[in-house]
């Protein structure tokens, strides 16, 4: 865990910089404006990537075709 100490100047800042009348709206916002920017987004491989702990049987469904699909009987 990391503790930071902020003095009176750096909240004064804060404030100016994120235009919040409370200190504390101020520091959650420039907190998670800078979590946001600096979050490891995944590439666009990594996010179409299929889950490796599928079963063999579930990975067949996947790809396996439902040959009634788009038919319709009628009775």
């Amino acid at each position: 865990m990391t503790t930071i100490t902020i003095d009176d100047n750096l909240i004064n800042e804060l404030i100016a910089v994120s235009h919040y009348q409370n200190a504390q709206e101020a520091v959650i916002k420039v907190l998670s404006d800078y979590l946001q920017q600096h979050k490891n987004k995944q590439s666009f491989f990594e996010q179409l990537r299929l889950v490796d702990d599928y079963t063999d049987d579930e990975m067949v469904l996947l790809f396996e075709r439902d040959k009634d699909t788009g038919r319709n009987i009628e009775l």
